[in-house]
This record gives structure tokens, sequence and C-alpha cells, in this order.
């Protein structure tokens, strides 16, 4: 029953908005041919933020950003990276008004109508986990990007975990800021499981978006460089332990793992 309200709830109120919205994605392109780039920018944000909020809406999320001050607020040589337990991880990154950066998607969200014309307005890098050699080039695409100062995203757990726990940062995932000197904005996603993966409810749930301070890895060592990924795995751990608990947020025990 559940699975049918989720399928309805996307029909009915979701996918029409991603139907009608969608010239605004052409309007974009245009903008951008005719040299109008500040303008393509407003249009694209400001429509991916509408759409994200309708999601959100219709899905029953109650959005809670913590620590909004370490949110940043202009383009830089910065790459985002948070815990992946949910498809609403990327929804909700797009909510925060002054937050503009791009993404690292699976090579899959290609062949995803509507959506896929979005990830390119957005100059997405598409990374293939079974193909070392692509995902390598896709970690310098995206790391090309931060040097010219346009802010990534990227999930180093490197699929959406399906157990709800946090698991292993991959050391690669670091690489694209780390060669260029960039600077990590860890986040923390809580709650967002409950919206889709954990089932729907009638009623609202709380999610979680919690900002951490940032970290610049220019001028590290080589030491500093092997363990960050275990430090900002274990800062984001840390932060989402802290954060409130959710009702109907599901994590099975570490025996389910293996």
């Amino acid at each position: 029953m559940l699975k049918f309200l989720r399928i309805l709830i996307g029909a009915v109120f979701v996918v029409p908005i991603l139907i009608i919205t969608y010239p605004l994605c052409g309007l974009v392109f245009l903008f951008r041919k005719w040299g109008k780039e500040s303008a393509a920018s407003s249009l694209l944000y400001g429509s991916l933020y509408f759409i994200a909020w309708w999601i959100m809406f219709f899905f029953g999320g109650n959005v809670h950003f913590v620590n909004k001050e370490n949110i940043p607020s202009a383009p830089g040589r910065y790459c985002i990276i948070g815990n992946h337990t949910s498809m609403f991880d990327i929804v909700a990154l797009v909510l925060p008004l002054h937050l503009r950066c791009s993404f690292v998607g699976k090579i899959e969200i290609k062949k995803l109508p509507i959506i896929n014309s979005w990830f390119r307005a957005l100059d997405a890098v598409y990374i293939d986990r079974k193909n070392p050699r692509q995902s390598l080039k896709a970690i310098i695409d995206g790391s090309r990007m931060i040097e010219r100062g346009v802010p990534m995203s990227i999930f180093p757990e490197g699929t959406r975990s399906r157990d709800g726990r946090i698991h292993e940062f991959k050391a690669g995932s670091f690489k694209m800021a780390s060669r260029v000197g960039g600077i990590i904005v860890p986040v923390v996603f809580k709650g967002t499981r409950t919206l889709f993966e954990d089932g729907y409810s009638l009623l609202r749930r709380p999610v979680y978006i919690q900002f951490l301070p940032h970290i610049n890895t220019e001028g590290m060592s080589e030491e500093e460089l092997h363990g960050l990924p275990e430090k900002v795995q274990n800062m984001i751990q840390e932060a989402y332990d802290r954060l409130p608990p959710i009702k109907g947020l599901k994590v099975k025990a570490h025996e389910a793992e293996a």
C-alpha cells in the first residue's frame, strides 16, 4: 500500500511539475547562447529551487538547516561532500537559496528524461563506477570545474546506502578538491530516507541538512590528504548521531552489511 502511495504521489504531483517546468530548462540554454550567463544562472537555480521545494512538500519533508553560517554564500573553489542514504539527498541540496553548485552523478542519470536535461544545464559530471578510467576522468573534469570557481558536489560512498548506514568514504572523491587546493564543505543529511525509501506517511517528517566547518586542502601534507576521507566521514557520522532522532528512520544492524 505504501509503495503504491509513493508512486501515486509522484505521478499525480511531481511528474506534471517536471513537465511544466521543462521549457524553462530550454530557456537556460537560450540565455547562455545569447551571452546572458547571469540571467541563465538565476533562472536555472530559481527553477530548481521551486522544483525541489515542490517535491519536498508533496513527499512530506519539513526541512531544517543546521549551522546555516557554514552554507557557502557565493561561488568558489569548493566541493560539497555528504553522506548518501536517499534519492532525495540531491533534492535537499538544491534548497539552500544561495547555494549554487553542480553535481557528480551516476552515468545512469543520462537515461532519465527531463532530469538529464537539468543535469546538463548544471554542467554536471557523470561518473561510471564500473569503469576506473572513466571514473578518473570524471574526477579530473570535476576538479577543473572547481579550479574555474564552479562548486561541485559528490557523495563519496559511491552509491546510495541500502541499509541507512553511512558507509566508507572513497578516497578518489576527495581528489576532486585536493588536486587543485580546493575547500571541502562537509554536509550531513538525515531524514531524507523517511520520504521514500523507508515508506511514506501522511504526516510531515523532519529532514535535517547540517553544514559543517569547511576544510581547506591547500598546503595539506601527503599524510593529511591520506587521512582526509576518514576524517570527513567521522565528522559527518558524529554530527549525524547528534542530530535529533527521527521517527520512521530505519537503520539495519551491522550484520546486514555483509
